[in-house]
Order: structure tokens, then sequence, then C-alpha cells
């Protein structure tokens, strides 16, 4: 089944001649490295073969969650919820951002321990993750059975709309002076005395 339809981006900039950084892919990792470099003054181009965030970066559940993350991850995650916050008005856009909060539910005893050993490890970072029983999980979802033994909840988690958030980030690319350009495959990269000093497009 297909997913919400991608939001439209269309190139406005031609091929430049130089640029100090190329980037190559426009999903959403390749639009935010251009964005970094971009604000500072950094002149990029960013080199997309086909649709700009065509691909996995529009077709993700948009999960900014922190739910079930490894104990190493968790502060990564929790410094990507404080940019999220911010995010759609450094672009501009409303990227569909929101903080819903996100709920597992344990469907046996062994998934139920994992979410047990979770809590554990997140405390340190005063999460208000917790584990609701069939009456805690009715109060938050009412008229919704629970079917498991548990069900796993962080409030602060949220989600974005991945169908907007790449196209979002390559206008702001553009509006920064940056060469976002759709359909443009790279062939090849030429280098000079151990230095890349062409991108063969």
């Amino acid at each position: 089944m297909p997913g919400p339809p991608l939001a439209s981006f269309r190139s406005a900039a031609g091929l430049p001649d130089r640029v100090d950084v190329v980037v190559i892919g426009g999903g959403i990792v390749g639009c935010c490295t251009a964005l970094e470099l971009l604000e500072p003054g950094v002149s990029v181009a960013v080199c997309e073969k086909g649709v700009i965030a065509g691909e996995q970066s529009s077709r993700n559940w948009g999960w900014v969650r922190v739910t079930r993350r490894d104990a190493r991850e968790i502060p990564l995650m929790l410094e990507a919820q404080r940019l999220w916050r911010g995010f759609g008005e450094r672009l501009g856009e409303d990227v569909g951002f929101r903080i819903a909060g996100i709920t597992f539910v344990a469907e046996d005893a062994a998934e139920l321990a994992r979410y047990e050993r979770f809590l554990a490890h997140a405390e340190p970072f005063q999460l208000r993750s917790r584990l609701l029983d069939a009456a805690g999980f009715a109060a938050l979802f009412p008229g919704v059975r629970i079917d498991g033994l548990a069900a796993l909840h962080t409030p602060e988690d949220g989600r974005a709309e991945p169908q907007l958030t790449g196209p979002a980030v390559a206008r702001a690319c553009r509006r920064l002076g940056g060469h976002v350009l759709p359909g443009c495959a790279v062939r090849g990269v030429e280098v000079q005395a151990g230095r890349v000093s062409g991108v063969v497009t």
C-alpha cells in the first residue's frame, strides 16, 4: 500500500561550477548535512540521482523516540528530540513534529523483562517512561483494550512527517544559496594530489 504523497521539490539552481562541498544523496541525512554547512556560510551542492527524499527518508514512520533504545543511544535521542522541537521554526515550515508519546505492548514475559531493563537503564535520564497495567492503559486510551501483559509508555516521544521533512530541509538549503539538484547522479569523483578536485555528474 503506498504511503502519503511526498511534498514536491523543484530545483531553481543550475549546476554550479564550483562549491566547497558536494553532498551525494538528497535524503534527510544529505539535506541536513547541507543545511548544517550552509548556515555558517560553506557553499554546497546536493546531488540526488532521483527525487529529493524519495526513498527511505519519506517511507519511514517518522518516530523521534527514546523508548526501547539501547542505553548508549539515549543521550543522542534526547538531543534529537531537543533539535526537533525547534526544527520547524528553523526551517520556516511545519514538518509535522508533534510530541504525542509512544506506547509499546509487552505480549509475553520476555518482552516485559526487556521493558523493565529499559526502565532501569533509562532511570538516570529522568524520563517519564513507565509500565502501564490494563487499568493504566485503559485510562490513557479509553475504549482500547490491551492485548498483552503490560505496556511501556513514554510521553515525551514524538514523531514528524517524513513526507514533509526532507523537501522542507531542501527548500531551506536553497534559500541559503545551496544548490539542491534532484535527478543529478554522481558518476565519479576526481582526485588530484590525494584531494578531491571534482565530481562527475
